[in-house]
């Protein structure tokens, strides 16, 4: 009788762990908006050069737990010629609930006012993340400032990291 009891005793802790997945790699899959300061130099015409400095907050989506709840502050810059650009890039800082950090860069394109897309990648971190690895895609769409002097984005990312 006691086999028989410590036998389905590793029955469910062996499919328990099993079933509750690998938390050191996986899918990311984030939403979040964009507020930030820009600094501008129009040259009219679509001509100018932006950097800007912003913060916004994440939330998980399709299934996905990574980054849930987490924050960024990205700091980054282009210039636009004719309204098209090629050459943003920056970097985030992710700061995760429990106080560790990650960071990625990332690259983008598109025009002013329309979709931006790239791709993004992590380099490092603190804590648990100190070695984390992945990359993934962005998009981006401008929404309407609520405050002067203030930049607004819908953002969403994907990708795969995975903690060594």
């Amino acid at each position: 009788m006691n086999r028989k009891i410590l036998i389905m005793v590793l029955l469910i802790l062996f499919s328990s762990s099993v079933y509750a997945g690998d938390d050191r790699s996986g899918k990311i899959s984030l939403e979040g908006i964009f507020a930030g300061t820009l600094t501008m130099l129009n040259a009219g015409k679509g001509n100018l050069a932006i950097t800007y400095d912003g913060v916004m907050g994440l939330k998980a989506l399709d299934g996905t737990t990574f980054g849930d709840r987490a924050t960024w502050h990205c700091v980054g810059g282009l210039t636009a010629l004719g309204g098209k650009f090629d050459n943003e890039h920056g970097i985030c800082k992710w700061q995760f609930p429990d106080g560790d950090t990650a960071f990625s860069t990332y690259e983008g394109g598109g025009a002013l006012g329309k979709q931006v897309n790239g791709k993004w990648r992590f380099i490092g971190g603190t804590g648990k993340y100190e070695n984390i690895s992945g990359e993934g895609v962005f998009f981006r769409q401008s929404v309407r400032g609520a405050k002067d002097g203030t930049a607004q984005a819908y953002n969403k990312s994907t990708g795969t990291y995975s903690l060594n």
